[in-house]
């Protein structure tokens, strides 16, 4: 069978790819629900979550490198034989096809609220989806070049703003200290925050990447800098605004980017902000897509996933749009798609690993 062709890329582009994917979620609701979870204390969610994704990371190198040249899709049929191996991955790929889905919404109802009041939600999602079916059409190599292109606007962007907001800042804002106590900070937040897509995703696109023996160093480095701007930006907006007032915010991010003000000439700079939000939301929904269609190219044995990516876009579309609103959106988020994640980034992985130890003790047994 020929094999997909993913094109190759090396681990700054890697590193960057991942990182700008993990950050995409703090443009949108999710940090308000991170501040209800921890009050003043909600900057120090993040923590707990980066290191349960650091042993996620952990866990699925020891797997990927114990199959040499193969993607967590062949190793899961591979350990798990062809009937359960293809349930598990089309798992997989349905959890690359809810992220994609939820995420297409919650920006465009984004968009909607920052730049484009009066546009019908679904001519943002085509909007949104055109360019994420051009990344993904155009391959994984293609977007790890833009996303290295890219991300002195994106994550200078962010780290401009955390800077031109000190004047702003309030130290007594961080105070209870923990919160709404540690317990709930470093558990429930830890859970959360570990909510995310990156891990499975790498484990797809790991031979792209420069294989397994790569994997670990550009997880662990990704996870460390997507992780930390996390800390910061939450912890900038505690101390920019009270958490009682951010727990009512739709969009903290927007709120912040919005009380710039550094003299008469520079302020309302919001809309800069608009065209980064942009970009992160292509991104994020191109990857998703492309993580969705090689992952059913590689189950189905076809030698091309392209032919896969207008049909689970369209898809996409239809399954973004079923949500009745904004709040409908979120809720779905926090209550289905996160502790969804934890299925093939985490319970995957370990089932594996478990599986491949008991199959080397009955094999040492025999002998």
């Amino acid at each position: 069978m020929k094999m997909i062709k993913e094109g190759a890329f090396g681990p700054a582009e890697a590193i960057i790819l991942l990182a700008i994917s993990n950050i995409a979620r703090l443009f949108l609701p999710y940090p308000r629900s991170l501040v209800e979870i921890g009050g003043s204390a909600a900057w120090m969610t993040p923590l707990g979550g980066l290191v349960i994704a650091l042993a996620g990371v952990y866990v699925m190198s020891v797997i990927l490198n114990k199959y040499p040249g193969k993607t967590i899709i062949e190793i899961t049929e591979e350990a798990f034989g062809p009937v359960v191996g293809t349930l598990l991955n089309l798992v997989t790929v349905s959890f690359f096809m809810a992220v994609g889905s939820l995420f297409t919404r919650e920006f465009s109802e984004a968009m909607i609220i920052a730049a484009l009041p009066e546009t019908p939600i679904s001519v943002i999602s085509v909007a949104f989806l055109a360019m994420g079916l051009t990344g993904a059409y155009l391959g994984i190599e293609a977007l790890a070049r833009v996303s290295r292109l890219s991300y002195p606007y994106v994550l200078g962007g962010i780290s401009v703003l955390l800077l031109v907001m000190i004047p702003q800042l309030d130290i007594h804002n961080l105070f209870p200290l923990f919160g709404n106590g540690p317990l709930v900070v470093f558990g429930q937040g830890a859970i959360s925050t570990a909510g995310i897509t990156e891990i499975i995703l790498a484990a797809v696109l790991v031979q792209a990447m420069g294989g397994a023996k790569q994997f670990r160093s550009i997880g662990f480095r990704a996870m460390l800098i997507a992780f930390g701007f996390s800390v910061a930006l939450l912890a900038t907006l505690t101390l920019s605004i009270h958490h009682y007032s951010l727990s009512e915010l739709t969009l903290p991010f927007y709120k912040l980017s919005s009380m710039i003000y550094l003299g008469r000439f520079f302020q309302r700079v919001e809309a800069v902000f608009v065209i980064i939000w942009s970009i992160v939301g292509a991104l994020k929904i191109a990857l998703t897509l492309y993580g969705a269609a090689v992952s059913l190219a590689r189950l189905l044995k076809l030698p091309d996933y392209r032919p896969l990516i207008w049909p689970l876009g369209l898809l996409i579309f239809t399954f973004s749009l079923l949500p009745t609103d904004m709040t409908a959106t979120i809720s779905l988020d926090l209550q289905f798609l996160r502790p969804f994640t934890f299925v093939p980034n985490y319970l995957f992985p370990v089932l594996i690993m478990i599986f491949c130890e008991v199959m080397i003790q009955e094999e040492v047994q025999r002998r």
